[in-house]
Formats: C-alpha cells, sequence, structure tokens
C-alpha cells in the first residue's frame, strides 16, 4: 500500500507540474506577440524611439511596484485561484489596446498589464518550486524556463498570422492568454498549503540571500541587453538587417535548448557553482562577440547559441536556488523578490547597455554586460569565502 501511494503522489505531483509548466507557454506567446506588436503599432503612428521606449518599460514598472502585494494576494486566493485570476484579467486588458488610440492609456494599460501579469508569474513559479523534489529542481525548472522560451519564439510567428491591424491581432493575444487557463483547470489537484504564516519582508528575504538575488539581476540584465541590442549592435557594425536578426534567432534558439542539459549538470553538481560558471560563461561571451563579428564562421554561430543558453541559464538556476533555500510559507515572498530585483535588472540593462553602446560603438555592449556577470562572480567568490 505504501508503494502505491507513493506512486499515486509522484503521478498527481507530475500531473500538476505538467499543468502548471504549460500555463507558462500561452502566457510566453501573449508576451512574445505582444512586445513586438505595440511596438511597431506605434512606430506606424509616428512616435519616436523614447516614446515606444517609455510605453516597454511600463511592464516592467507595474510589475517591480505591484510585487510587493503578490504575496498578500496569493496568501488570500490561494495559488490556484490567483493563477486563474492573473490570467483572466490579462486577457480582458489586452482587449483594451485596440479600442483606443490614445497613447497616455496605451501606457496605462500596460502598466497594468505588469501589475496583473506579475502575480501569475510569482504564484506559477512559487508552485513549482514547492512541488520540484530537490535532487531534480533544476531541471523541472528548466523545463519550465524552455517552455517560456518556446512560447517567445512562437508569439511572432502568430502575428504573422493575424497581421498588425485592427482587432485580429489583439483577439489572439487574448486568446493566447485564456489557452493558458486550460492545464490548470484539468487538473483536479490542488496546490500544496503554504503554511499557515507568510513572511512579506521582501527586502528581508534580498538580504538573506544575496546571490539568489544576484543571479536574478545578472539574469534580467544580461537577457534584456541582449535581446534588445544585438540587432542594433551588428547593424551599426556594419551587418544587413537580415544577419542581425539571424543572430538573435540562434541566440534565442540557445534559449530553448540549452537549459534542461544545464539543469542536469547542476543537479549532478552544484548549483552554486553552475551559476558561477555560467557567470564565467557570459562574461567569456562578452569577450568573444566583438572578436568574432568580422568573421561570421561556424564558431561565431556556436558562441551565439551557447551564449544565448547560459544567458537564459541565469534565470533558471537562480529559481532553482531559491527553491533550495525557503521553505513553503517563505517562497511566495522569496519568488515575489527575485521576479522584482529580475525586473530591475531587465530594466536597467538596456538603458545601461545602450548608453554604453552608444558612446563606445564597437565594445560598449559587451563590455556592460560582461562587466555584469564577472562582478557576479566576484561576489560570488566573496561570499563562498565567508
Amino acid at each position: 500500500m505504501p508503494v502505491l501511494n507513493d506512486t499515486m503522489e509522484t503521478r498527481n505531483r507530475n500531473r500538476a507540474l505538467a499543468a502548471v509548466i504549460g500555463t507558462a507557454f500561452g502566457v510566453g506567446v501573449a508576451v512574445g506577440a505582444i512586445v513586438p506588436l505595440l511596438s511597431l503599432i506605434l512606430e506606424h503612428r509616428g512616435f519616436d524611439a523614447t516614446a515606444i521606449g517609455i510605453n516597454a518599460a511600463m511592464f516592467p514598472l507595474g510589475a517591480v511596484g505591484f510585487s510587493f502585494l503578490v504575496p498578500r494576494i496569493v496568501a488570500w486566493l490561494g495559488l490556484y485561484n490567483a493563477i486563474l485570476a492573473s490570467i483572466t484579467l490579462t486577457a480582458a486588458l489586452m482587449l483594451l489596446f485596440p479600442a483606443t488610440d490614445s497613447y497616455v492609456a496605451w501606457c496605462a494599460i500596460r502598466l497594468a498589464i505588469g501589475c496583473i501579469g506579475v502575480v501569475h508569474w510569482i504564484a506559477s513559479e512559487t508552485w513549482i518550486n514547492m512541488l520540484a523534489r530537490d535532487a531534480s529542481r533544476s531541471r523541472v525548472m528548466a523545463v519550465y524556463a524552455t517552455v517560456m522560451a518556446g512560447g517567445f519564439v512562437c508569439g511572432p510567428l502568430l502575428l504573422s498570422w493575424t497581421g498588425l491591424e485592427g482587432w485580429p491581432p489583439f483577439l489572439a493575444v487574448a486568446a493566447a492568454s485564456l489557452c493558458a487557463l486550460v492545464p490548470v483547470l484539468l487538473i483536479r489537484s490542488r496546490p500544496p498549503a503554504l503554511g499557515e504564516k507568510m513572511h512579506l519582508d521582501l527586502f528581508r528575504v534580498i538580504r538573506a540571500v544575496p546571490i539568489v538575488m544576484a543571479a536574478a539581476l545578472v539574469a534580467g540584465f544580461v537577457d534584456a541587453s541582449l535581446f534588445s541590442l544585438i540587432p542594433i549592435y551588428q547593424v551599426r557594425a556594419g551587418h544587413a538587417e537580415q544577419l542581425a536578426v539571424l543572430s538573435l534567432s540562434v541566440f534565442m534558439a540557445g534559449n530553448l535548448v540549452l537549459q534542461y542539459p544545464l539543469g542536469w549538470i547542476a543537479d549532478h553538481t552544484s548549483r552554486r557553482q553552475a551559476a558561477i560558471v555560467t557567470a564565467g560563461i557570459i562574461t567569456l561571451g562578452a569577450i568573444a562577440y566583438p572578436l568574432m563579428l568580422p568573421d561570421l564562421g561556424p564558431s561565431f554561430w556556436l558562441m551565439m547559441f551557447v551564449w544565448g543558453g547560459v544567458s537564459w541559464g541565469m534565470y533558471t538556476l537562480g529559481l532553482a536556488l531559491l527553491g533550495e533555500r525557503f521553505q513553503p510559507a517563505q517562497l511566495a515572498a522569496a519568488n515575489a523578490a527575485f521576479v522584482m530585483v529580475y525586473e530591475v535588472g531587465s530594466i536597467a540593462g538596456p538603458v545601461a547597455s545602450g548608453a554604453a553602446l552608444d558612446r563606445w560603438p564597437v565594445y560598449g555592449l559587451p563590455i556592460s554586460v560582461g562587466a555584469v556577470a564577472a562582478l557576479f562572480i566576484l561576489v560570488a567568490m566573496i561570499r563562498r569565502g565567508r
């Protein structure tokens, strides 16, 4: 009987994990579509890059500002209801964009999406980390990161089907968001209990695990910088736009493919050491990028593929480290702090790296990214010494 119970428990756990991870795909498709959709529409309406950038910053600003409240919301609604409410409201907010042409209204809507969407983001990652066993935690988070990255890749493909005009693209984005509800609605198991008391002091969490939060900051900084600036950097270096976009596609392919191998290595060695090595590879990639750029041979494309995988891998490893450090009662608040720091990095990265690129056209972007990754290694080594 105990063996049968263990088998059923494992089956239910895996089914719940598959369902919660499955929500990341629909949300990833919606995010991967709405970001370029809004930017392209605003550009067609004659807005300059600054205005488009301000609009794009509304989502991470909303996520950072609202992260403080998410643990309370999760404690009040529970993980299951918090996910359902967040996805449903986000889909409804998507349909407000085509209802108005006001730039200010679009900024307000995007800010609201950041506030509401971060609830699903934190709640789902909390649920996944609670279900994951420590022996396979990195691989579980790697599957989650892979599914999310797959959604990001499919988002632009959705726009190629709907076009950019009128209501159809926004209806498709809202539908993709609602599709994320299907996996969790199909499972019968409820999330594990969070505990009687949830610790809500996010700054205490950040102080308690500085290396984990540093991993979140580096992940946000590096990934947002490279994702937004690789095409610009290579066009300024004299490459055709198609070649610059191809470089970004290879970079994103690494995001998609390398998460599970990286998670497997972390589970079978040390997650902390894997994060340090990953930061080292990011730094080496930053050094190699401008040196290999003139000669676009096979080694360049391999470098871009690996660089993309390890850049997104910092987020995967950070989540795994988070899950092994905190109890269920603390996990929602810890995940909220992690997401908040990640989004701070996502805001700071393109700004700092863009300024560096303007000042030093050849080395500004790689220096900015490499310096942040190298600083993580330094901090991690000092903390390990203590």
